[in-house]
């Protein structure tokens, strides 16, 4: 929903439909709704004097919000792509290199702090820092984090800074017509991370602040008119925190450090004409910008404190916090600078408003609740600085059992309300009430709405199915065990606790986190799987049902299949390559069976497929083993391995297409999009992840599949996260194709498409991202029309056979004995499942002992080596894979002597390989194959090649075939007595006429060219003798 701001005098056109590049598409992304913010300090948060706008951080975009008459959020999204080109070109002073739009793909060599060298360049899972390397440069700008916004105490501005290699300050016009998603302006003098910014209160001036290594102070001229921005000023400043304007001065805080920057005396004392505007508004552009002076400010007793936060309450003085509770007040008349204390608390002030219509000043840290101060009394205080107690260097007034409470960490006041932010990322109204008419005396406030986020990084997202007990659409997890269930309306309907520190996980390293959540509303229940390799049972309400330890290591996912009869399947995989399945009933998990060595790595993601029937594994090996389910006549149910898919890239996520539920899209580190079908166990179709902009393929870490209901679209469409660009992306299932690209959040953790409905009872698809940073924006899928209409570890494996202390408890098995697999698959080969799997057992072998490469190779292995280059080559249909290791060579020198410690040695190292693969032996239906397969490429070849067969070669292959046609007609003829009979004869005769057919076409072709070459030679001589007559 849109925010009716002011008019501004630089209107600009509103979001179009962007797709791909940026450019004109049918349809576009565009959010719809964003839940939570990335606020953590009062730079993150700003309000308009004037107006009751406030604007804040929420990942990559701003939110420009007002409170309605509902106490809810009404939002307006402002959000510029990596490379957006701006209404008005400032030109870069100190960065005359930044790349832009043209050239944003060429590499830059820019040296790097120490600090950040050692760790990489790149800190992405830190919100505060995320630093990119110059190295990425060359691989297309990518989306960054916003660290501080600034809003216009006009309101028709914002300016928002961002963090990382090569920042920039965006400038967007809140104007109702103006677009949201082209900034006015871009300033790109910053080098590592723009800290905070502030307007002037007549908004002709913005001071932006970089951050500890970029050390950049700037202060910039706004041209009224057009809306450019001119560098006027500059210095550096590493220590400073935050920033206020106190009339015509800048104020900066931090550590031991309070300074005033002054403007130049020239500037301050330009009159302003009428109807022109600023004067500096008509001059060019400096070529060098000016000094910025500024003067510390003595601090004296104040010399150790550490300043948090500033507000300006007159032309000429501010109100401070400090870390350590104590309230001062800078007085700057006639330019003294004096810096007293004249209050302490005993609580961290995190921040500070005025609010000058009441008269009072609102401090921020005191818990939840937000202290008010009486401006007249503050600025009657005396001073309090000698009066200050120190011991050891700190305040000994501040009462540290307050530290570790939630507390508020940015506050501002609209619309004679108090809007405030705490530290676990909730929004809090509150109502200002007064309890007498005295002016002196303080006032109170009332909490009159809470909106709830998640405070830490959300791990995943779960459409809900309807109806449900709790009401909701969807739910969302977070690793602290936090689990929020939303409506579309962005209202948390409930919120539940799972306990993570259960005697079971107590023996586990480190402290236990939540991994995965699933829902089975069938059962009205939820699974819940944590770092420590706990499944917990919990219902609606979060009562804990059941609680077992299922795993070695962390789970990684969970797989649920509803049954008939309030029955449910339920699988888990972790780190300790094992795949469990339980029945669940009855509020109760008991153990079905444990497939064990199915991968060589870690098992990430399971999907149940076709009803149920099929169990699909993935792992980073770059395997996706496919199980099959069999039922005996005992209706014990049990999951055998039919496939092993081998991959050539490392997949990292995968998604079922819901119609049939017989194809699975695997996306993998190769950048590529591979379709697998389960009835012909192979990849049938590959996607190519490519930017048509830049023609730039990217990595789809996290993949959804959906169903928006458009003939023009196709049935199905897919939503995936690009890592390397940090873009949410939108794929045509069938063709491939790229439909839209939107950028907003810098880390996805999980996607999911969800039905939402509207006013007038139609349902549309959505699609829900959560970040890492705490934020779950909810996008809407817009055509051409409906654009114009919207303005708003590689960890280590875990040894299973390691001694486990006694406190650790052993996790379930159920592992099924040979005999029992064996009879699993006969039932198998007898019985016609509900997919036609391959007799061919395609799983790879378990590598042995490693052998010289210069061992003489046996028959068989050389029949494996020719059978892999029939099948690889382009004339076959091969659907087999074979591992490397069974490849010999086939005239191999002699074998060096090797001594036995080398042997021993290499043993040892080749240890660890055997758990790389499951060994199983081929049986004779594969061996009859893989003949056929050889002897239709040998007659093929043989009628096509020019190469005469050796008389030799001939003759031992005609007796090995003899062999083994008399062997084949033995066992037909005992397996069908009736069958007709393949005589000696009739192969002795076929065998004779190919060779004399081979022979005599020989013949023939030397024959021809003989003829040939005596015509050449008669016609010579002929010619010869006609020239000598």
């Amino acid at each position: 929903m849109s925010v009716n701001t002011p008019r501004s005098l630089f209107a600009t056109q509103n979001r179009e439909a962007r797709g791909v590049g940026g450019h004109a598409s049918t349809f576009s992304l565009a959010p719809d709704l964003i839940i939570g913010s990335t606020i953590s300090n009062a730079n993150t948060l700003s309000a308009a004097v004037d107006t009751n706008f406030f604007a804040f951080c929420a990942g990559s975009t701003v939110i420009l919000a007002a409170v309605n008459a509902r106490l809810a959020l009404d939002q307006r999204f402002f959000n510029a792509k990596p490379d957006a080109s701006p209404c008005q070109v400032t030109p870069s002073y100190y960065n005359p290199g930044t790349p832009t739009r043209a050239s944003a793909n060429r590499s830059c060599i820019t040296s790097l702090p120490r600090d950040e060298v050692a760790s990489g360049g790149v800190s992405l899972a830190s919100a505060e820092r995320n630093v990119d390397s110059p190295s990425r440069v060359k691989s297309g700008l990518r989306s960054r984090t916003l660290t501080c916004v600034a809003l216009s105490p006009s309101g028709r501005l914002i300016a928002v800074g961002e963090v990382g290699f090569r920042p920039r300050v965006l400038i967007f016009s809140t104007a109702s017509d103006a677009r949201t998603d082209t900034p006015l302006a871009c300033l790109t003098e910053h080098t590592f991370g723009v800290k905070a910014l502030a307007f002037s209160r007549d908004s002709r001036w913005l001071c932006s602040l970089g951050d500890l290594h970029d050390g950049g102070f700037f202060l910039w001229s706004i041209n009224t008119k057009t809306g450019a921005l001119r560098l006027d000023s500059s210095n550096r400043c590493t220590t400073a925190d935050a920033i206020a304007w106190m009339g015509t001065s800048v104020v900066s805080i931090g550590t031991r450090h309070v300074k005033i920057w002054r403007l130049e005396q020239p500037t301050l004392a330009s009159k302003v004409r009428r109807g022109l505007g600023n004067v500096n508004d008509g001059l060019p552009a400096s070529p060098a910008p000016k000094t910025f002076a500024g003067r510390n400010c003595l601090l004296g007793p104040l010399k150790d404190a550490t300043f948090t936060c500033v507000a300006a309450i007159s032309d000429d003085r501010a109100v401070l916090g400090t870390q350590d509770g104590m309230v001062c007040l800078l007085d700057d008349a006639n330019r003294t600078q004096r810096l007293y204390q004249v209050g302490q608390k005993d609580y961290f002030i995190t921040c500070i408003t005025v609010d000058r219509s009441s008269g009072t000043v609102w401090l921020g840290g005191n818990g939840l609740e937000a202290e008010a101060l009486p401006l007249d009394a503050l600025l009657t205080m005396e001073d309090q600085s000698a009066s200050a107690q120190v011991q050891n260097g700190v305040w000994t007034r501040i009462d540290r059992k307050k530290e570790n409470r939630p507390r508020i960490m940015a506050i501002c006041c609209v619309d004679h309300r108090i809007v405030a932010v705490d530290s676990i990322r909730t929004f809090r109204i509150y109502d200002v009430e007064s309890t007498s008419s005295d002016p002196s005396d303080v006032p109170k406030t009332r909490t009159v709405q809470q909106l709830p986020a998640p405070a830490s990084p959300i791990l995943g997202v779960v459409v809900l199915s309807k109806p449900n007990k709790t009401r909701s659409d969807f739910l969302t997890y977070s690793k602290r065990g936090d689990i929020f269930h939303w409506l579309w309306d962005g209202s948390c309907s409930s919120q539940i606790l799972v306990h993570l520190n259960h005697p079971l996980a107590l023996g586990s390293q480190g402290c236990n986190e939540l991994r995965v959540v699933r829902e089975a509303s069938m059962n009205s229940v939820l699974l819940a799987g944590d770092k420590a390799g706990l499944v917990h049972l919990l219902d609606t309400s979060g009562e804990v049902q059941t609680v077992a330890k299922v795993h070695d290591g962390e789970v990684y996912d969970l797989a649920v299949y509803e049954l008939e009869g309030n029955e449910s399947l339920v699988a888990s995989c972790g780190r300790d390559k094992i795949i469990q399945i339980f029945r669940l009933a009855d509020n109760d998990l008991p153990l079905q069976q444990s497939l064990i060595n199915e991968h060589g790595g870690p098992i990430r993601r399971l999907e149940f497929a076709v009803n149920g029937s099929v169990l699909t594994s993935m792992s980073p090996d770059r395997t996706i083993v496919i199980h099959q389910k069999v039922r005996r006549p005992d209706l014990s149910v049990a999951f055998v391995s039919t496939k092993v898919i081998n991959l050539q890239a490392t997949p990292l996520a995968m998604s079922l297409l819901p119609a049939a539920a017989s194809n699975l899209l695997v996306s993998a580190t190769d950048r590529c999009i591979r379709k697998i079908s389960f009835i012909e166990g192979r990849v049938t179709h590959t996607i190519k992840i490519a930017d048509q902009l830049n023609g730039e393929a990217g990595v789809t870490s996290r993949l959804a599949v959906g169903d928006l209901g458009q003939q023009v679209l196709g049935p199905h469409v897919i939503a995936g996260f690009s890592s390397t660009d940090r873009s949410i992306r939108l794929y045509n299932a069938e063709t491939g194709s790229l439909l839209a690209m939107e950028f907003g959040q810098p880390a996805v953790s999980d996607l999911a498409f969800g039905k939402a409905p509207k006013l007038n009872g139609e349902v549309v698809s959505k699609i829900i991202s959560t970040g890492v940073d705490g934020t779950i924006v909810i996008w809407s899928i817009l055509t051409q029309s409906q654009s114009n209409d919207f303005k708003h570890d590689m960890l280590r494996d875990n040894d299973a056979s390691r001694t486990r202390p006694p406190s650790v408890p052993s996790p379930l098995r159920r592992v099924l004995s040979k005999a029992e697999i064996a009879q699993y698959q006969r039932l198998l080969d007898n019985q016609k499942g509900d997919i036609p799997h391959s007799s061919m057992n395609l799983s790879p072998s378990l590598p042995g002992r490693k052998t010289c490469n210069y061992a003489v190779s046996s028959s068989s292995e050389i029949f494996d080596r020719g059978l892999l280059k029939t099948i690889c080559s382009p004339h076959a249909s091969a659907d087999v894979c074979f591992h490397g290791s069974q490849i010999k060579q086939a005239s191999p020198p002699r074998c060096p002597k090797i001594s036995l410690q080398s042997q021993s040695r290499r043993s040892s190292l080749d240890e660890p390989q055997r758990d790389l693969s499951v060994h199983r032996e081929r049986d004779i239906n594969t061996t009859a194959e893989q003949l056929l397969c050889i002897v239709q490429n040998f007659r093929r070849q043989l009628k096509i090649s020019e190469n005469n067969l050796s008389m030799d070669t001939a003759q031992t292959l005609r007796v090995e075939l003899y062999s083994t046609l008399r062997s084949l007609t033995q066992e037909t003829s005992r397996s069908d007595p009736q069958g007709e009979e393949i005589g000696d004869e009739s192969f002795d005769d076929f065998l004779t006429s190919m060779v004399d057919n081979r022979l005599a076409l020989r013949l023939h072709i030397n024959n021809q060219a003989d003829l040939t070459e005596g015509s050449r030679h008669f016609d010579s001589i002929t010619s010869n003798r006609g020239s000598a007559r």
